[in-house]
C-alpha cells in the first residue's frame, strides 16, 4: 500500500513568492503616492499664481486711473518704491500703482519657486479704458520647464 502524506502549512518556495508578489505591490503604491504628492503640489502653485493674478487685476481695478503706471516689463525686479501709502490721499495714482505692483512681486517671489511677473498695458481703441495682460512663470519642483500663468484684464 502507498502512504499518502498530506502537506501542512506553506512551503520556503511559497512564502518567497508571496512576499515577491507583496513587495512589487508595496513599489507601486509607493509610486502612486509620488506621484500624487507632485500633482498636489503643481495644483498648489497653479492655485497660488491664480489667487496672485486676481489680486494685482483688482488692485488695478481700484486705481483705474494709474493706466500704464501698472505695465511691467518681465524679468524685472522692482526696488521698494520711494513714497509708501499708507492712507488715502497720501499718494497719487502713479505713487500707488508702484506700492501695488512691489507688494505684488513680492508676494509672487515669495509664493512660487523662480517666478517672473509680466503686465503689459495696452489701450482699447476710442474707449477711455486699457487692457492688463497680467503674466506669472515659474519652475515645477522636479521639473525644469516652466509653468505660467496669463490673466487679462479690462479696466
Amino acid at each position: 500500500m502507498a502512504h499518502k502524506t498530506s502537506s501542512r502549512g506553506f512551503t520556503l518556495v511559497e512564502v518567497l513568492i508571496a512576499l515577491v508578489v507583496l513587495a512589487i505591490g508595496m513599489l507601486g503604491i509607493a509610486g502612486l503616492l509620488l506621484n500624487g504628492l507632485q500633482s498636489s503640489r503643481i495644483a498648489l502653485l497653479r492655485t497660488q499664481a491664480v489667487m496672485l493674478a486676481s489680486d494685482i487685476g483688482d488692485r488695478i481695478r481700484a486705481n483705474r486711473t494709474g493706466g500704464a503706471s501698472y505695465a511691467l516689463a518681465s524679468g524685472t525686479t522692482l526696488s521698494t518704491p520711494t513714497k509708501m501709502c499708507t492712507t488715502a490721499g497720501q499718494c497719487n495714482t502713479s505713487e500707488v500703482a508702484a506700492v501695488d505692483l512691489y507688494a505684488w512681486q513680492q508676494s509672487v517671489l515669495a509664493a512660487l519657486p523662480g517666478a517672473t511677473t509680466e503686465i503689459t498695458v495696452a489701450p482699447v481703441g476710442a474707449l477711455s479704458a486699457n487692457t492688463y495682460t497680467i503674466t506669472i512663470s515659474w519652475t515645477q519642483s522636479g521639473d525644469s520647464s516652466a509653468a505660467g500663468l496669463t490673466l487679462t484684464v479690462q479696466v
